[in-house]
């Protein structure tokens, strides 16, 4: 059974579906939309006032403005493109992917935004479709602890980013395990693997910096400081070649071999733009190269294929997964 909060989520959605739909040609009759949603003519002016003050979709009403179309609710910013149940369902489920990311704390509004279109034709808010499909789909991947306070955070630096203004950020450095306090200029967002990071100048350090957003604890925005963008800046340059979010600016050849067991695996995916294969055989190991930067952040990914990957080239990358290898061996030493 549908609990009141859905029941009603989705009520508004299609309420406002309805909206969008007859905006373009007048508007709709308060009995019209009563008995649509099959409530009381009181009931809907609960929802429009939600869908105006909650949800800030401005509403062209009769009891309070003049208008040609007398008696006719409407849109005030016009109607919006509809989407179709296929489409609406592929946004459903990348929606679902967003669940304790950066991005949590507006999916729960898009999600029931998206109900109405996914299942205008077949609405019963006593079934819900989505119910049974959320069970039957489970993603599985790395979480944030405080979603909704991150989510906050990247909020603001979006919003920095549209007006190019300064700001403060309160930012945990792990390597030091300290609070610091720093003023930036944002340049851009970087995502991998569904975390972000923020390229900025930082005025303390004279330079481009990057701060992983979930390590940022406050943000204060100086609205009336607005910096130019540099004209020679572009964030796809600066990235270059890095392997992740890190660029040291010294590029260099990496070649690896990949056992048979992995090797139709490693061949389905683009690791890199520079990736390319030297070697392969039908059911044989497979032998890549890169052209990277940002190596640090390439060993910890050639740790995760453990003995199914061996570095060729160079010698002292070749050297350094020995040594580490050999930590490790040491940690787990009886």
């Amino acid at each position: 059974m549908a609990n009141h909060a859905t029941t009603k989520a989705l009520r508004i959605t299609k309420l406002l579906d309805l909206l969008n739909k007859k905006s373009p040609y007048g508007g709709v009759s308060i009995k019209e939309m009563a008995e649509a949603l099959e409530v009381s003519t009181r009931s809907i002016h609960r929802y429009l006032d939600h869908i105006e003050y909650d949800l800030n979709k401005p509403i062209v009403r009769p009891e309070r403005n003049t208008s040609r179309k007398e008696g006719l609710y409407r849109l005030d910013v016009g109607y919006l493109p509809s989407i179709s149940p296929e489409k609406a369902l592929v946004i459903f489920l990348s929606l679902l992917q967003q669940k304790g990311t950066a991005l949590a704390g507006h999916t729960n509004e898009l999600k029931d935004a998206l109900i109405g279109t996914l299942f205008k034709y077949k609405y019963n808010p006593k079934t819900l479709p989505t119910e049974q499909l959320q069970e039957r789909i489970h993603i599985v991947d790395e979480q944030l602890a405080e979603p909704d306070k991150v989510s906050e955070m990247f909020t603001k630096l979006v919003q920095s980013l549209r007006d190019c203004c300064r700001v403060k950020l309160w930012y945990y450095v792990a390597h030091s395990r300290q609070d610091t306090e720093r003023v930036v200029e944002p340049y851009g967002l970087i995502c991998k693997r569904h975390n972000w990071y923020l390229v900025a100048y930082c005025l303390k350090r004279a330079a481009i910096r990057i701060f992983r957003v979930d390590q940022i604890t406050d943000i204060f925005s100086y609205t009336s400081e607005r910096f130019a963008m540099p004209a020679d800046f572009s964030l796809k340059e600066h990235m270059g070649r890095s392997w992740g979010i890190m660029n040291d600016g010294e590029i260099c050849r990496v070649r690896l071999k990949f056992s048979p067991e992995v090797a139709h695996r490693v061949k389905r995916l683009i690791y890199h733009p520079s990736q390319k294969i030297e070697e392969e055989s039908a059911d044989g190991p497979v032998i890549m190269s890169f052209e990277v930067c940002g190596i640090d952040e390439m060993k910890t990914w050639l740790v995760q294929w453990g003995d199914a990957v061996e570095v060729l080239e160079p010698g002292w990358l070749r050297k350094d997964m020995y040594d580490m290898a050999g930590r490790v061996l040491e940690m787990y030493k009886v």
